[in-house]
């Protein structure tokens, strides 16, 4: 490397099991690849702390961790809406000016490090809409998730903007993904997100946890990024007038991850998971070829037991 990471802007992700490893390593690779000065720091739980042999691996693959605690809402009637709140933490990071969320089941494709540059109003936070197409007509989500209210089916079809967002709009463009989001740490934000967790009445019955959070923290107070940030895979089926391959910066494995199997169909989907594939060929041969037996022994029990072999 000939030249040193600037510390006060990171890239994070949160791993809480070694489940995504691969993902994690892949996106490294491809930030790395794509010629980021930023680092990318690993947000982990006290239990995968715990788990030696899988530090020993982040160690091995030159990235830092940051171990954080636990998050959870308060329970409601004894209950609690277990899910990755964790996500949230980084917002406390105020070691940090510049915190780019990323999710470990995306690649990046092109130099993203515009976005530590990107304006971004004080109190704002910046994401991709949500895509709530429901392609798959899947039966527990919103009935008015449908093509035409989508935040995507206002973006301007040749540069890929997205359309502004208007309280006229319909409330899935107030919607957003947090697969990738912007964000600048400050104690009062981070203090409002965990007070929002822990008191609004929508919080038991989120399936999208830290993700509906935001939406409703961050109403009125999240810029839109066009979706080449935070490109969903089926989007290049469901907003194929939008989707320009050449465009695309990050690629968001959602649903179906390409680690799960070798095997993939070539529709116009599934067919990404071969980019996944090629890069994950390059990390392997770095590990599996590496003068350091440690190396190879970590790439053997910690990688290959969660990629699929065949």
């Amino acid at each position: 490397m000939d030249f040193e990471y600037n510390p006060t802007k990171i890239w994070s992700t949160l791993l809480t099991n070694r489940g995504y490893f691969g993902g994690a390593l892949v996106l490294n690779h491809t930030l790395r690849k794509t010629g980021s000065r930023y680092q990318l720091k690993i947000m982990v739980t006290r239990e995968v702390e715990a788990d030696t042999e899988f530090m020993e691996a982040f160690a091995a693959a030159g990235i830092p961790t940051i171990v954080v605690d636990k998050i959870e809402p308060a329970p409601r009637d004894g209950k609690v809406n277990k899910g990755t709140w964790e996500k949230l933490a980084p917002w406390g990071m105020t070691e940090y000016e510049r915190i780019v969320l990323l999710d470990s089941d995306q690649i990046i494709l092109q130099n993203i490090d515009d976005m530590m540059t990107m304006d971004l109003p004080s109190g704002f936070i910046a994401a991709a809409h949500a895509c709530t197409c429901n392609p798959r007509k899947v039966a527990h989500y919103s009935k008015d998730w449908i093509p035409e209210n989508c935040g995507f089916a206002a973006a301007d079809k040749e540069t890929g903007e997205p359309g502004p967002i208007t309280e006229q709009s319909p409330k899935n463009h107030h919607l957003l993904n947090s697969g990738t989001v912007i964000l600048q740490p400050s104690k009062a934000a981070y203090d409002a997100l965990i007070d929002a967790m822990n008191t609004h009445p929508d919080v038991p019955k989120m399936m999208f946890f830290d993700q509906d959070l935001l939406a409703i923290v961050y109403r009125n107070k999240w810029k839109p990024l066009p979706y080449t940030y935070n490109a969903l895979k089926p989007m290049r089926s469901c907003h194929s007038d939008l989707w320009k391959d050449n465009d695309v910066k990050i690629l968001h494995y959602i649903l179906a991850k390409p680690w799960k199997s070798r095997t993939y169909g070539d529709d116009v989907i599934e067919s990404t998971h071969k980019l996944w594939w090629d890069y994950y060929a390059e990390v392997e041969e770095q590990w599996t070829k590496s003068p350091d037996a440690d190396k190879r022994r970590l790439w053997e029990n910690v990688v290959v037991p969660v990629v699929a072999q065949e």
